[in-house]
């Protein structure tokens, strides 16, 4: 029976991969924006362009012919050229049988140029791969894991769409809400209504805006010397709020996982040893906080440099001093992470002290 069983979770398991990439790869009709899909591609010679620095990279053109799927012009073809290098920082070479993104240029459109390619089968798949091994390897918990992130993304999105209708004036004040809210919901859902998720929730939301306290402190009496907030990236509004809002959100995410680390392992005591004293109770979360703080840290500090390595490299490659390359590359993800450590450090006592007081525990 539990062979049948088995066999039936994969097959459907299965099913739902392939189904989910048929239904992206004929969805074309669905999207308001051009597509079309790449039928034949003849490549020309590459040329060696080097600049004034040094740096070579090889250029390539190629002539592809390309079928419409939606729109008026479903299934007709045009011909169009693509010119890519080797190094793929601004451009990628096309292959026979992806779907691309289609921009008209011309208004009877006779012309057409290529403006991206159409990846919603890579991510669809993914997202599929990701919930598959969370459900077989957590079961119930990686289902409740994976709803947290579906609500957390309805309340980014709903934050981002209030800050538009604001015109960015009210950023910190929605994203202050936005951190309440991505706590009492993600820690509900993994926790669920039980002494330790007010714990966390408290000691979460403490560390946090006790670390973006330290964070405004330094910046008054310093006079924030040396934040160049035009390095933010993609900026269309007042870099400094969305980099404060950034610090906010970037501290939450490490706080949360090392408050509810510390609250579940403390709780697990009490729930084995119920006649624990208070006092020993704290010097366990002490122990446990000085057990994960390393590790957080050393994550934050490779998410940060995954982030900008590769702007630093082209900027250093372009002939830029390495004080220049920190200053524009670096400067703020660094800032940004030493806040969150900053937070996660006093999160440490701030989780053993109110888990003395709301987990029980002898007096």
């Amino acid at each position: 029976m539990r062979m049948k069983r088995w066999w039936l979770s994969l097959a459907v398991v299965l099913a739902t991969g392939l189904a989910a990439l048929i239904l992206t790869r004929v969805n074309a009709p669905l999207y308001s924006q051009p597509v079309g899909q790449i039928v034949a591609d003849k490549t020309g010679a590459t040329t060696k362009n080097t600049d004034e620095h040094s740096n070579t990279d090889y250029q390539t053109r190629q002539t592809l012919t390309v079928k419409m799927l939606n729109g008026p012009k479903r299934g007709h073809t045009y011909r169009t050229d693509n010119q890519y290098t080797r190094s793929g920082a601004v451009d990628q070479r096309y292959r026979v049988g992806q779907q691309v993104f289609i921009s008209w240029q011309d208004k009877a459109r006779t012309k057409l140029a290529i403006t991206n390619q159409k990846r919603d089968t890579v991510i669809v798949l993914l997202i599929w791969l990701v919930a598959v091994v969370l459900i077989a390897v957590l079961r119930w918990r990686g289902a409740v894991a994976i709803l947290s992130v579906v609500a957390n993304i309805a309340l980014f999105l709903l934050a981002i769409e209030l800050e538009l209708l604001h015109y960015g004036a009210s950023m910190l004040w929605i994203f202050t809400a936005l951190t309440f809210a991505f706590t009492v919901v993600t820690l509900l859902l993994i926790l669920g209504p039980k002494r330790q998720f007010g714990v966390a929730s408290l000691a979460t939301l403490a560390g946090t805006f006790l670390a973006y306290g330290i964070f405004v402190f330094v910046l008054h009496i310093t006079g924030g010397v040396g934040l160049h907030y035009e390095a933010v990236a993609y900026t269309v509004q007042q870099p400094k709020p969305i980099f404060w809002a950034s610090i906010m959100i970037g501290s939450l995410g490490a706080i949360m996982d090392e408050t509810s680390d510390i609250s579940s392992a403390l709780a697990q005591i009490v729930v084995e040893t119920p006649d624990v004293h208070r006092w020993q109770l704290f010097r366990s979360g002490m122990t446990v906080g000085r057990e994960i703080v390393g590790p957080l840290i050393s994550i934050l500090f490779l998410i940060f440099m995954a982030d900008t390595f590769p702007m630093a490299v082209l900027y250093l490659n372009n002939g830029n001093s390495f004080s220049q390359t920190f200053t524009w590359t670096m400067y703020l993800g660094m800032v940004q992470s030493l806040v969150s450590a900053i937070g996660i450090v006093v999160t440490v006592p701030l989780t053993s002290l109110l888990s003395m007081v709301l987990l029980g525990g002898r007096k």
